[in-house]
């Protein structure tokens, strides 16, 4: 036992290394019995969570392994030394309300829990997911904002002035996006042979959703603009640099931000403004690539729609 000034801990002494075994001394004793007979310390959160990216990241989208592994990183940083067995719901919910990002403190715990499912089925553990059953009150939900979804609404006239410092690569970004209510990253995939029939199609990175957005109006206007470019090579992506590159998704962020100067709003929120300035929800909801209309809702203007 060892008294500090968060109280008392229990450890386990081995090979000039003190393995933490909890507050609690009956718990204490039955992991020190467990040490005692199998002569090995359990093993910590960020050993399992190193053989969870080696296991599962693989078969994650580019985009979505680059999330977790920015939210494993925050997350080993404070449970360093926890072990599975330790983890309980008051921990997670301490490393919420500690984090000034609520919105990555969230995901970070979406993140976790899927990780505790993973190890559950693999036979690391048999302790129950520490995020299960972490609540807040309505006074702290509030306090959160929107608990993780960004509901930022995008003017014409905030539009128009990060447009007007953008790049000929920017802007056919920012114009697609508006025009199709796509994902970034969905966006910057989009080839030359994508439009089959007067159809621009895209398969969402995000849900695998196979969408087909008809060429017509403002799409039909962007598209030849797009294609009109002079480029020094032919790029099969439609949106590409002046040398005919495909543009990544952190050369997109970085000319975004650029552009965007002291403004308080992302690329991603193009998405949003898409889904509130279409006059039908139904219509956005298509466009969106969504299943349920609630889930559209979610994107549709933050601060109250506009009534005629």
């Amino acid at each position: 036992a060892r008294r500090s000034a968060s109280g008392l801990r229990f450890y386990y002494q081995a090979a000039g290394k003190k393995i933490p075994l909890g507050a609690d001394r009956a718990t204490a004793l039955i992991e020190w019995a467990k040490l005692e007979a199998g002569n090995t310390g359990p093993k910590l959160f960020p050993e399992l969570a190193a053989l969870y990216r080696e296991q599962v990241f693989q078969h994650l989208k580019e985009s979505t392994r680059e999330h977790y592994t920015a939210a494993f990183t925050n997350l080993e940083g404070v449970f360093a030394k926890f072990s599975l067995e330790q983890f309980e719901p008051r921990h997670v919910k301490k490393y919420i309300r500690d984090r000034s990002k609520k919105g990555a403190a969230l995901f970070e715990k979406r993140v976790l829990s899927a990780f505790y499912g993973w190890a559950r089925g693999e036979g690391h553990t048999s302790a129950p997911n520490p995020c299960t059953g972490v609540k807040f009150s309505q006074a702290e939900r509030r306090s959160f904002g929107t608990m993780g979804k960004r509901l930022r609404y995008v003017t014409d006239a905030e539009y128009d002035n990060v447009y007007a410092q953008a790049d000929d690569s920017l802007k056919d970004a920012m114009d697609l996006a508006l025009e199709t209510a796509q994902r970034p990253g969905d966006i910057l995939a989009a080839r030359r042979q994508d439009i089959v029939d007067g159809v621009l199609w895209f398969t969402q990175e995000k849900t695998g959703t196979k969408l087909g957005i008809r060429v017509q109006g403002k799409l039909a206007a962007v598209l030849t603009r797009i294609l009109g470019r002079s480029r020094v090579v032919p790029s099969m992506y439609l949106i590409a640099d002046a040398a005919g590159q495909r543009v990544r998704l952190g050369a997109l962020q970085k000319s975004f931000a650029k552009a965007r100067g002291t403004a308080d709003w992302q690329f991603r929120d193009i998405r949003a403004k898409a889904a509130t300035d279409s006059p039908d929800l139904k219509r956005a909801q298509r466009l969106l690539g969504h299943k349920q209309e609630t889930t559209t809702v979610i994107y549709r203007r933050a601060d109250g729609e506009i009534v005629d």
